[in-house]
């Protein structure tokens, strides 16, 4: 009688543990180096300017590019990590997948074991937020909160607040190629949320994440130009 229990026992951890390892191993391998599709005017993807709300419009109207917070080396954030000329790795496993990108040598940590995103997210924002992910067939939604709205969008200057909530879907499509849709959900400075569509290029087997390194003494400050004219008094 207690062998035919322990057997039973067994048979019941066995079958999860293997349920659990058929459906990993169903998913997409992401793993590799990746080349992003530069876009450093998000409108442009768009096809025109994003549905900007009336302080949204204000600020776009006024953004001056020499204020590029990364002139400052302040993070990128996740949004202008993915549209930037960087490569970027992808390391995936089970319950976390890690972005490792060559723009700052920065990552980001996109956790899969179904935790919630910090109930304080938005007291302690982070650069490139916090990030959750789950698998809805062969694509991979990532939810990010809690997002430094110091950061940019995109090169061009478009801002966000710190109520920008974007969700990503990537998508492999082939061999050498993933598709990337990204939502910007903020309604502080959009009337509605928006998407455009990406495509990641695997790289070659020889290639790797370089170094990059911008420093806190950054000379290059004071040669940055504005891109606004200037105005007679």
């Amino acid at each position: 009688m207690k062998l035919t229990a322990l057997l039973l026992a067994g048979v019941i951890l066995f079958i999860p543990a293997r349920a659990s390892a058929q459906i990993t191993s169903m998913m997409p391998d992401l793993n590799g180096f990746w080349s992003n599709q530069y876009t450093p005017n998000l409108a442009t993807a768009l096809g025109h300017e994003p549905p900007y709300t009336p302080y949204g419009l204000e600020r776009w109207t006024n953004v001056d590019t020499k204020d590029d917070p990364t002139g400052r080396c302040l993070p990128v954030g996740p949004s202008r990590a993915f549209t930037a000329p960087f490569p970027f790795q992808v390391v995936q496993g089970p319950k976390m997948i890690a972005l490792l990108y060559e723009y700052q040598t920065i990552y980001r940590m996109i956790y899969m074991d179904g935790r919630p995103h910090p109930s304080d997210i938005a007291d302690y924002p982070e650069f490139m937020g916090h990030s959750i992910g789950h698998w809805e067939g062969d694509m991979l939604v990532i939810d990010t909160v809690g997002i430094n709205e110091r950061s940019w969008l995109d090169t061009a200057g478009h801002e966000h607040s710190g109520k920008l909530h974007l969700t990503e879907r990537m998508q492999k499509v082939d061999d050498d190629h993933i598709k990337w849709t990204v939502t910007y959900d903020d309604p502080v400075f959009f009337t509605e949320p928006w998407s455009i569509t990406r495509t990641f290029t695997k790289g070659k087997p020889t290639d790797r994440i370089m170094a990059y390194s911008c420093e806190e003494n950054n000379r290059d400050v004071e040669h940055l130009q504005s891109n606004k004219k200037a105005t007679s008094k």
